[in-house]
């Protein structure tokens, strides 16, 4: 059961880049919204529940890495946000692939997970196929040097978000945790937004609906569900397995924008296609 909520999470994890295109509006709008109204949906229930009360009796400490967390989720979206606006999709998909790298050091030195061979073996193929699927869209240009570099804050920032988070769930639960989270990060993008006068509310209906389709698939159908499979999954393999997101995407775009897939884009997924049954095949050992 928890390989399929995983594979359900990638795939709508998967689906974010094609919600925020569709939504046309600036990163602090959608990322107030989308997740204002996520924490809302969790934090009742927490209530109801009686976990959110308790968190107050919590040391510090434990609570402390929740506004930890939520400063490593904020920047991580914000960083992704604006490499995808200032330099080639295809770039920052190829640099943002290198965060299992940083999460595989990370949870290695903190939690004493190992980085097996399949575990290298997997990232490599789908690395491979994430080069294949993007090798003729990527243009390296001089002037998009600072959205490279957001790319790859973005995926050391998500380590620490993946990192921290784990330590988190092991003293909350998921609803506390995540209606916690959501809501810090919420703030965090509203006061981004206040700093730069945005305006959070006149926009096309088209755009409520993305934001809408934000909350559902992306936020509550996949950060959600990897935040409650921090504690029954080895992080290494969780994070090794995001590297099929780019081609999840390639294939939802072809059929929202009729994007025809680029020449080598059955042999990315074929590549993609063995990097899971590598991590997957019964009876693995990571």
């Amino acid at each position: 059961m928890n390989l399929l909520f995983y594979f359900l999470a990638l795939f709508c994890l998967s689906q974010a880049s094609i919600l925020i295109k569709l939504a046309a509006a600036p990163p602090d709008v959608i990322g107030f919204w989308r997740l204002l109204t996520a924490s809302l949906l969790f934090l009742p229930w927490a209530l109801w529940k009686g976990s959110l009360l308790k968190t107050l009796k919590n040391p510090p400490r434990e609570i402390g890495y929740i506004f930890l967390t939520a400063l490593f989720f904020f920047g991580h979206l914000w960083t992704y946000f604006f490499a995808a606006q200032n330099t080639k999709i295809a770039n920052c998909m190829i640099i943002f692939a290198t965060n299992p790298l940083f999460t595989a050091a990370g949870s290695t030195f903190f939690f004493g997970e190992k980085f097996s061979w399949r575990l290298g073996l997997a990232y490599i193929l789908a690395l491979a196929g994430i080069l294949l699927l993007v090798q003729h869209s990527m243009i390296w240009n001089p002037k998009s040097l600072h959205g490279e570099l957001a790319s790859l804050v973005s995926a050391l920032l998500f380590a620490g978000y993946l990192l921290s988070g784990k330590k988190s769930r092991m003293s909350f639960s998921n609803s506390t945790y995540s209606g916690i989270l959501y809501f810090l990060t919420a703030i965090l993008f509203g006061l981004s937004g206040a700093i730069k006068s945005i305006n959070f509310v006149d926009y096309p209906s088209v755009t409520w609906w993305s934001i809408a389709g934000t909350v559902f698939l992306p936020t509550l159908l996949g950060h959600a569900l990897i935040s409650y499979l921090m504690n029954q999954m080895n992080l290494n393999l969780m994070t090794c397995g995001k590297v099929i997101e780019p081609v999840l995407s390639a294939l939802t775009a072809f059929f929202v924008f009729t994007e025809r897939p680029p020449p080598g884009a059955y042999l990315a997924f074929g590549l993609t296609a063995c990097a899971i049954l590598v991590l997957f095949w019964p009876g693995r050992k990571l």
